[in-house]
């Protein structure tokens, strides 16, 4: 798990796997290590603290599919210009989390979403 940085000082990181993901949201928000890669409840409890600690907080989830993104049925931001696709809510979530407000952008294989920048 080597950092790779990248242009406009973003943080790139290749990850093995879900547990891998749930330790880095646990490390950069501080949180203790929990599921929140595939549990909606710890992912919940990502939004609420990233809320309680952002300066300027938002955050939006929809549940919809989309023909642009097959597969990708959850749309998660806590940025009101950009939105992150994901295959579950939880995964959505943590991607967009770690990126929006801790310039991280983690890869795992076998995980889908897609991120709009």
């Amino acid at each position: 798990m080597e950092p790779i940085l990248r242009k406009h000082g973003k943080e790139r990181i290749q990850l093995n796997s879900l547990a891998d993901l749930d330790r880095i949201v646990s490390e950069r928000f501080n949180l203790p290590v929990r599921p929140y890669s595939t549990d909606t409840r710890a992912a919940l409890e990502l939004v609420v603290h990233a809320l309680e600690k952002t300066a300027f907080p938002y955050f939006q989830i929809s549940d919809s599919e989309s023909n642009a993104f097959p597969g990708l049925r959850y749309a998660v931001s806590f940025d009101k210009e950009k939105t992150t696709y994901g295959k579950t809510a939880p995964l959505a979530i943590c991607h967009d989390a770690l990126h929006r407000l801790r310039g991280v952008v983690v890869t795992i294989p076998g995980c889908n979403y897609w991120d709009i920048d």
